[in-house]
């Protein structure tokens, strides 16, 4: 899942990232919350540079459900490449 730039702070099973962990995109969007497999899943938050944030439980890295208690994003955050950032650094595996 590693996206290129990120930093990622937590424990790796097998090489790939688990369990409760922060990882912090280029764009500075961080997540912090449970990963599995390397990708987000279960329950995590979206923090994004605006000072927003995203609650949602997360399933092999989508958004799976989103908490009530989460306020809105901001128009920034949904913007189409936003998302698309999002999605990709939970899905893209490192290269070398």
């Amino acid at each position: 899942m590693e996206y290129t730039g990120s930093q990622y702070i937590g424990e790796y099973v097998d090489g790939r990232m688990e369990g409760v962990a922060e990882y912090i995109l280029p764009t500075k969007t961080k997540y912090v919350g449970e990963m599995k497999d390397g990708m987000f899943h279960g329950q995590g938050t979206l923090y994004f540079p605006s000072g927003s944030r995203h609650d949602a439980i997360w399933e092999k890295g989508l958004v799976v459900k989103v908490s009530l208690n989460s306020p809105t994003w901001t128009h920034l955050e949904k913007s189409l490449r936003a998302v698309m950032t999002v999605e990709m650094a939970s899905i893209t595996r490192p290269q070398g």
